[in-house]
């Protein structure tokens, strides 16, 4: 079947005055995608759709860097210029690669490697063994605030290696380093105050990073299941620090609201099995048997009669355990 003739001359007439001037646009628009390291296809349809408009788009936008790793908890430094770009050194592949200045994860679009880009500028290889400033200042607050009552239970260590995994992902090596680190700074000179403004300042005073903190700091203090005066006073320490002591009582109301009634009933039964007391004592009756448990697991007595490191050390786990279940009875009590 012939078509007739003119309506092939408009066919050609419409193909060389529209669709062919679009297929240039849309080639070009791909040809500059391709330099500046950006999809081609997708550019070609846009060019293709909106001709001359997208050609002034992709000549606009900059050459594409390396893909940013968006951490659970992200990091901010005070000195970072969010609207620069630099380059740096791939520590693997030597390559140029341009990226946000914002420290963190990147991948190098050469090689698909990860690297680490810190506050201070330089780079470091992903190699498991460095850890971002602001783990440190976190981990050595948990530090202070588990010894703040003199003994660092079993419960507050778990609570600390809880939040880490799910914060921060470490690996095996990480997770060594973390747990040396919050060794160290139990004992160490800084003192609490120190290390959150530290641990302020490596963030850069964002308030979202800042509040999580403060809710992590709660749940460590709270581990043994009541928030002692003196733990709390620390945590209200570094909510001033922090400058978001206005908000303190807000963001305690929130951590405390997610206990469900009966957990907390649950809690009760064990602190009164753990004293090994009934509920229907009176509080006269609690504190006697309190003072009897104190006296019979206290660790003096096992160091007199030369006793392990590990036997006092597991004393202490116990005496603070007690001590733990009579605060909380007493303050359900009122």
């Amino acid at each position: 079947m012939a078509f007739p003739e003119n309506v092939l001359k408009e066919g050609a007439c419409l193909f060389l005055r529209d669709i062919l001037p679009r297929l240039l646009w849309g080639l070009v628009s791909a040809g500059v995608a391709l330099i500046k390291r950006r999809n081609p296809f997708l550019w070609f349809i846009f060019g293709f759709t909106f001709v001359w408009a997208s050609l002034i788009v992709i000549a606009i936008l900059p050459v594409a860097g390396s893909r940013r790793i968006f951490p659970r908890m992200r990091v901010f430094n005070s000195h970072t210029d969010y609207h620069k770009r630099v380059s740096k050194t791939c520590p693997y592949c030597g390559s140029s690669v341009v990226i946000d200045d914002i420290p963190g994860s990147w991948i190098c679009p050469e090689c698909g490697r990860t690297f680490i880009y810190s506050g201070d500028g330089t780079v470091h290889s992903n190699s498991g063994d460095y850890l971002l400033p602001q783990v440190e200042w976190i981990v050595k607050l948990f530090a202070k605030l588990a010894k703040r009552d003199g003994v660092v239970t079993e419960n507050e260590v778990r609570q600390v290696d809880r939040i880490i995994r799910q914060a921060f992902q470490p690996d095996r090596e990480q997770l060594h380093q973390i747990m040396e680190i919050f060794n160290e700074a139990r004992y160490s000179s800084e003192t609490f105050e120190e290390i959150a403004r530290n641990l302020a300042g490596t963030t850069g005073w964002q308030r979202d990073v800042l509040t999580d903190t403060l809710t992590a700091l709660l749940s460590v203090a709270e581990a043994d299941g009541v928030l002692r005066p003196e733990e709390e006073a620390l945590v209200r320490r570094a909510a001033e620090i922090f400058g978001l002591d206005g908000v303190y009582e807000t963001i305690k109301a929130e951590f405390f609201d997610r206990t469900r009634p009966e957990e907390v009933h649950t809690d009760l039964e064990l602190c009164y099995r753990l004293l090994g007391c009934r509920q229907s004592d009176s509080n006269d009756e609690i504190k006697k048997t309190y003072r009897a448990q104190i006296k019979e697991n206290h660790p003096d007595r096992l160091i007199s009669h030369g006793a392990s490191e590990e036997a006092i050390r597991q004393a202490n786990i116990k005496v603070a355990e007690i001590k733990s279940a009579y605060d909380r009875i007493m303050a359900a009590r009122g």
